[in-house]
């Protein structure tokens, strides 16, 4: 990674949206470099932990590293692609009569033909704070924890170069389905579309009630540092609305 591209994201990044989360990177990789390996969590009284419970001490600033053998969820090991397990009744039964996200098993199933896992691109996902990564990290996908304010400035910057107003993407999945797998699967795209995340209800308990996610694929969180300084960032609505931000003390 071009270190240069990480000090000027930092420093547009508390200019424009002053005192917000720094956002975490991710992509897969074949060794851990400096990430740690945590233990697999025990799970939660439903059978599993969330992967965005996971990512809380990575917020914090701690680079981690996951695949099958410490995922604490079996849908995110599936949807990452570190399990290839095919979609079960047991499965089915789940998302329509426990979880009741889905009416009916054709339901379920063309959710996931229209809604492929990933193939592991390598032995672990590595994930890191933004101003901890170095040259040695290849950031694949960068997403945001954020407030709506901070959502809607991500929201309008993604769309800034677009030639529809269909710059970001809302789509309906797990957690982890749609804080990775759709960004990840955008770095196919000709033009890669952003996904606003964190909407999935059964994880919405592993974030603060005020906060949603924002996830970008590389190519296109590029396009927006680069479209930072002459955006609607400089104009007056942004001006009156970062008013309520507060910066960093």
């Amino acid at each position: 990674m071009n270190l240069e591209i990480k000090e000027t994201f930092l420093k547009k990044w508390e200019q424009h949206f002053p005192g917000s989360e720094l956002p975490i990177a991710c992509y897969y990789a074949d060794e851990m470099k400096d990430a740690d390996f945590p233990d697999a969590p025990k799970p939660n009284k439903k059978g599993y932990t969330c992967i965005f419970s996971q990512l809380a001490s990575v917020r914090r600033g701690k680079a981690r590293a996951f695949n099958s053998e410490n995922l604490g969820c079996f849908g995110a090991k599936m949807n990452l692609g570190f399990d290839k397990s095919d979609i079960t009744d047991e499965l089915t039964d789940f998302l329509i009569n426990v979880e009741r996200y889905k009416k009916t098993r054709e339901h379920v199933r063309r959710l996931y033909e229209n809604n492929p896992s990933l193939q592991a691109q390598g032995k672990y996902m590595v994930f890191k704070r933004w101003d901890t990564l170095d040259e040695g990290d290849e950031p694949q996908v960068v997403f945001f924890f954020g407030n709506p304010d901070t959502v809607s400035g991500l929201h309008a910057l993604a769309n800034f170069d677009t030639m529809t107003p269909h710059g970001v993407i809302a789509p309906f999945g797990s957690g982890c389905g749609s804080l990775l797998v759709f960004p990840f699967r955008e770095l196919g795209s000709k033009e890669p579309k952003a996904v606003i995340s964190g909407l999935d209800p059964s994880m919405r308990h592993c974030v603060k009630a005020h906060l949603l996610a924002f996830s970008a694929p590389w190519p296109k969180f590029l396009s927006m540092i680069d479209n930072m300084d002459e955006s609607f960032l400089i104009a007056d609505a942004w001006k009156n609305l970062k008013s309520r931000f507060k910066p960093r003390q």
